[in-house]
């Protein structure tokens, strides 16, 4: 990781109250949403679990390696916002350090499966999938559970030994393609091509914080009360070394610190394809009345 990665500081104001409508709008009551692509090359589904987590399985058909990275799933609501993965979760990790990553290579005939960790809080009903698989742009389509549950069942009888990938998921059960496979710059995606994140630098994810209570004794002072603060965001999520930039008084400037300290949790930097430790500096904007947590 480069020198200057560690001193710069990248500045970003969460807005708690504004997080906290995040989450409660993005709650789905008909559960989890499910996505399918098929080819002769590829099969690949998406299950939208809640606002930060998606399950991502990827076949390789195809006779070569191929890279996903996490951000490379994107996903548009209702109203065309986009939202991307961050990071993949290693379920194996010997070490905090090693909990996430971004890359991953998947080799000819393999099957990969992941949680993908990311903000999916959606504020209109989540429509369109796609994902980045190296150059190319693959649009999975909606399928209900009963469906998914079915397409399931018939992967399973994919035989990966087999050379032949049309005749692999012909032998399987399938008698159609699902979904479309665009190249890069093509017309149909030239838009959808510009929601995915630059990897060289990306700031970490904020998934949980709470906004703290303002004590009754400090009542007088006018909205926003807010403490800054900066803190290092481990490759884990974790915050380290918080200190306080602009404070009020030493009571609210401990309370600032001891909530991000218990229960603000993020999700890593990315650098350069990889993920990183990062300074961050951030406000903690207190609330009045009784303490609130966003809803997850």
């Amino acid at each position: 990781m480069s020198s200057w990665l560690n001193t710069t500081k990248i500045f970003l104001t969460v807005m708690i109250c504004l997080a906290a409508s995040w989450f409660v709008a993005g709650q789905t009551a008909s559960g989890p949403r499910h996505y399918f692509f098929l080819s002769d090359q590829r099969v690949i589904t998406v299950e939208l679990i809640n606002e930060q987590k998606t399950i991502l399985n990827y076949i390789n058909l195809g006779d070569s390696f191929e890279i996903i990275q996490a951000p490379g799933l994107l996903i548009l609501d209702a109203e065309g916002r986009p939202y991307h993965g961050h990071v993949f979760e290693v379920e194996d990790a010997t070490h905090p350090s090693e909990r996430f990553k971004v890359t991953e290579l998947v080799q000819p005939d393999r099957y990969v499966g992941y949680n993908i960790w990311g903000n999916y809080s959606f504020q209109a009903p989540p429509e369109k999938v796609f994902l980045k698989v190296g150059s190319r742009i693959a649009e999975l389509e909606p399928v209900s559970k009963s469906d998914f549950n079915l397409l399931a069942s018939k992967i399973g009888n994919l035989d990966l030994a087999m050379e032949d990938g049309k005749q692999m998921v012909l032998l399987a059960g399938f008698r159609q393609g699902w979904g479309t496979i665009y190249g890069s710059g093509a017309v149909e995606v030239q838009q959808i091509e510009g929601h995915f994140p630059d990897l060289e630098i990306v700031p970490p994810v904020l998934l949980d914080g709470a906004q703290p209570a303002l004590p009754s004794s400090f009542a007088h002072l006018p909205d926003p009360v807010v403490v800054e603060l900066s803190a290092r965001v481990s490759r884990s999520g974790a915050l380290t070394d918080i200190e306080v930039v602009n404070g009020i008084a030493p009571r609210l400037d401990q309370l600032a610190r001891e909530t991000a300290q218990n229960t603000w949790s993020f999700l890593p930097a990315i650098s350069k394809g990889k993920v990183a430790d990062i300074r961050l500096t951030f406000n903690v904007v207190f609330r009045r009345g009784a303490p609130e947590r966003p809803r997850r």
